[in-house]
């Protein structure tokens, strides 16, 4: 963790703050320093989260009263095929202690924080057709466009959830593949592609799923 601290130096010499300066003069360290605040943002807010749901109408209800959109179970991945191909992970790595991966020729991205040992599955909204999911009263973004499973339960969370986000998790621009029928694994998380979804299990039984007609958390 770094400082912020704004001196009369970097006003008179430069005319931009520290963080300025050390976003220009060291873009990676200024780039990993703010995934790890963000991280620890994640970490702490548990916002608006939906547990032990699958898309279906058994799903907690939302502070706004309105119905939750179910989602046929039998769209959800179940397991992962026998003969599926485990890719080594470090393809899809991004020097910021994550890997993140494109879902087939599908419009899901996932990224796996192997520092965190969390994964986040996202699409955009204008990908995702399936029922908007209401959003609740203590979410002032969006929600139903990115689901995360962790590789054990944060103390006083669940392990599997839908946050509220303002935007996305990472940037999928360059990321390579992982193609139908392979899976990554790291760290207690498995993800596995079949076709155009995506499926994301911890060793405790949880998961998490996304494709462009689907959603899942349980």
């Amino acid at each position: 963790m770094f400082k912020i601290e704004q001196s009369e130096n970097s006003f008179a010499t430069h005319g931009r703050t520290s963080i300025e300066y050390l976003a220009a003069k060291r873009p990676q360290q200024y780039l990993r320093n703010m995934r790890k605040l963000f991280v620890v943002a994640v970490a702490v807010t548990l916002a608006a989260t939906l547990s032990g749901c699958s898309g279906d109408s058994n799903a907690n209800p939302t502070h706004s009263g309105l119905p939750m959109p179910s989602i046929d179970p039998a769209l959800i991945p179940d397991a992962a095929p026998a003969d599926s191909l485990a890719v080594d992970a470090t393809l899809f790595d991004t020097g910021f202690g994550e890997y993140t991966f494109r879902v087939g020729e599908g419009p899901v991205w996932c990224t796996i924080n192997y520092e965190s040992n969390f994964s986040v599955c996202e699409q955009n909204e204008a990908s995702a057709q399936y029922e908007p999911i209401p959003i609740p009263d203590t979410c002032d973004f969006s929600i139903g466009y990115q689901v995360r499973l962790w590789a054990q339960a944060p103390s006083g969370s669940s392990a599997a959830d839908m946050p509220c986000a303002g935007g996305s998790y990472s940037d999928p621009t360059g990321a390579n593949k992982l193609n139908d029928r392979e899976s990554i694994s790291v760290n207690g998380l498995t993800c596995w592609v079949d076709q155009l979804n995506v499926r994301c299990d911890n060793e405790a039984g949880n998961y998490i799923a996304m494709g462009p007609e689907i959603w899942a958390v349980h």
